[in-house]
Order: C-alpha cells, then structure tokens, then sequence
C-alpha cells in the first residue's frame, strides 16, 4: 500500500510538469544597448522575435521572454510598414512582455518545451556566456527538448555543453549569421567577442551556411534547429513545432487548456452578441464582476446584473476577437476587443481561473473608445 502511495505521489509531481511543459517556449533575449564600449546602438531583432512568436501562438504555445538581466530589452530592425510587425508593435500587452523579460534565476527549466535564441547585433553580448542561460539550455535539452536559434542568436549556443563538459551539438549542423557577411572594417564588427561560425566550431559543431543569404537557409539537425537570418524564421518555426508535435504526443492536455479558454471567452463574446444568457452564465464565476472607470471614478458590476440585461434571443451587431491568452497552469489572462459599429471600441482583460477541472471568468476589466458615427446613405 506505502510503495503505492509513493508511486502516485511521484507521477502527481511529475506528470503535470511535463504536461506543462509541452506548451511552453522560452524566448532568450539580450539587454545589451550598445555594441561593445561604443555608443553604436545594438539591439534584438524585432522581426525575428515576432515572427515565430506569432507562429508559436497561432499553434496554442505560449511564450516567455528571459534576459540575463532582466527587465526591458532594446528592440531594433522595426519596419513598421509590416502589418505583423505594426500588430504587435502597437500591442501592449506583447511589448509589456519585452519590457519585463525575466531574469535566469526566475526560470523553472522543467516548465519549457523549447529554448529560442532570438538575433540581432545584441545577441552578441551577455547571452553566450550566462551559465544560468546555459544551464538552462542544457536542461531542457536533457529534456528531450529543442533548441532553435536565428541569425546572431545562434551566438548564443557557442558555448553550450552537457553536464561532463563535452558539446551539447558534437557533429551537428548548425547555422547563423556567418561572418562572412559581416562588414568586418564596420566600428560595430571590431567590438565583437567572437565570429560566431569559429565559435560554433570550436564547440566541435560542424557550422553551415547559404552563400546567397536571404533565402530562407535553415538547419534542423536533431533537437537543433537554427536559422541563417530573418528570412528563416518561419521555416525554423514551423520545423520547432513538427519536432513538438513528434515528440510530445500526449499534449493534449496542455493544449486543451488553451482550447477550453478560447470557449469560455466565446461563450462571452458570442452569448452577449446572440442573446444567449446560458452561455454567460457557463463562462463566468457566479461572483464574477466587471470593473472599468468613468468619469474618474470605479464603477463597478456585477456580473449577474450583467447577464439580466441580456434578453434571450435578442441579437446585436457587436464584433467580438480574441487578442491574446497567457497561460499559468491554472490562472490565466486574456485580452479581447469587442466593436460595436458607431458606437465604441471596448478592450477586455480577463482573469480566468481553472477549479473543478473548468476555466472560468472570474474578473473583467474593460475601457473604451468612441467611434466616430458613420452617416447613413
């Protein structure tokens, strides 16, 4: 009876982290401003953080952001001309993320699926050598996890060994930026540590690369899987989640988290546009309150008062699209944003708890914008 006592004990300690795990991706980052000792800004690749992380989102991961410092990154290389670019950059609830980035010694590595170095001329400075980073890594590897870098965030692997000291990627093909495109008479090429193809093969890695650049050239050599430059990121992205998929199979779980909030929040959305007030009561807590402030003062709902004022098949033209979701095992926040033609333009934020093995709406938040009304023809 005891040795089934302790079995079960092991796989509740275990089981959950794995699960977890499975729909987690961690993104490294650099705080370093400036290249070397000079006042030649540096900065981390905004295209390619964004890019795969909207890939990783679409597919129900999550992400977090971690830094050997901490705190907010200097973000470059913006052409705010890109639609996906202008979404997030105009996205606070992403770019909170970049301004608070976490600190290595706040990272549970059982927690990741995945560890991503991002580029960008920051990458080459502070990344490479944090051995809390490289523990890390090694972690999540040991894992049976991935390891993905782009362009200079491959930098930031040239260091990396298993716990005897030996290259954690021996023979493996890696690729990134290599130094043979570099301007190598540039003030900013003179202040770097090291050419990242020599140092990839010190590490005993077999480094690799396209001559035409700008081709989409990528790597998966393994649980490795690197990319040349921007033009890579969404083939390293995609290759991430074909070895997700293969290797974790039974995240089902982790992903019907994910599945279970997007029907809650459309419980909301669509039960107060179609009349339907079963559908609220399902997706809230029954002490679920509503919060926003007018006229400089907190006004606040209840959300049984809310779901009253709903008329049974009475239908409205509200327009209702789910931002964002960031899971926590079992707390959860979420953005949505409902237009009501010439009307306003409300923002959610939600928390959402899971009890009882159900997500719940336990807390709204909102504010809002007036629309400009449209004259009718």
């Amino acid at each position: 009876m005891n040795k089934i006592i302790v079995l079960f004990l092991i796989l509740i300690g275990l089981y959950p982290s794995d699960i977890y795990a499975q729909n987690k991706i961690l993104f490294v980052t650099s705080n370093q401003d400036f290249y070397g000792n000079t006042k030649i800004t540096a900065a981390n690749h905004f295209e390619e953080i964004i890019v795969p992380y909207n890939a990783f989102i679409k597919a129900g991961y999550s992400v977090d952001f971690v830094s050997p410092k901490g705190g907010a990154i200097p973000i470059g290389y913006i052409n705010a001309s890109d639609s996906l670019q202008k979404k997030y950059l105009y996205d606070g609830w992403f770019m909170d993320k970049l301004e608070h980035t976490r600190k290595p010694d706040e990272i549970i590595s059982d927690n990741y699926s995945v560890i991503f170095y991002t580029g960008g001329g920051a990458a080459m400075y502070g990344v490479a050598e944090d051995q809390a980073i490289q523990k890390i890594a090694r972690s999540i590897y040991n894992r049976n996890g991935v390891v993905a870098a782009i362009c200079h965030g491959t930098a930031g692997i040239t260091y990396l060994k298993d716990e005897k000291g030996k290259s954690l990627y021996t023979g493996r093909k890696i690729t990134g930026y290599p130094d043979e495109f570099e301007n190598r008479n540039a003030a900013y090429y003179k202040t770097f540590p090291f050419a990242i193809d020599k140092a990839i093969k010190n590490n005993q890695g077999n480094f690799v690369y396209s001559k035409n650049g700008g081709d989409a050239f990528y790597i998966v050599d393994g649980r490795f899987v690197t990319g040349q430059d921007p033009s890579s990121a969404p083939k390293v992205a995609e290759e991430i989640i074909k070895i997700l998929d293969n290797n974790f199979k039974p995240n089902a779980a982790a992903k019907n988290d994910l599945e279970q909030i997007r029907a809650v929040l459309l419980d909301y959305i669509e039960g107060t546009a179609n009349g339907e007030p079963k559908r609220l009561r399902k997706a809230f807590h029954p002490k679920f309150n509503l919060y926003t402030v007018a006229k400089d003062t907190l006004w606040t709902r209840s959300g049984e008062k809310y779901i009253s004022d709903i008329k049974a098949g009475e239908k409205t033209n509200r327009i209702g699209n789910i931002i964002s979701i960031d899971i926590e095992k079992d707390a959860a926040i979420a953005k949505a944003e409902i237009l009501i033609p010439n009307w306003r333009r409300f923002t959610d934020y939600f928390l959402l708890l899971k009890y009882e093995g159900n997500w719940k709406i336990v807390h709204k938040s909102y504010s809002w914008i007036e629309l400009p009304k449209q004259e009718k023809k």
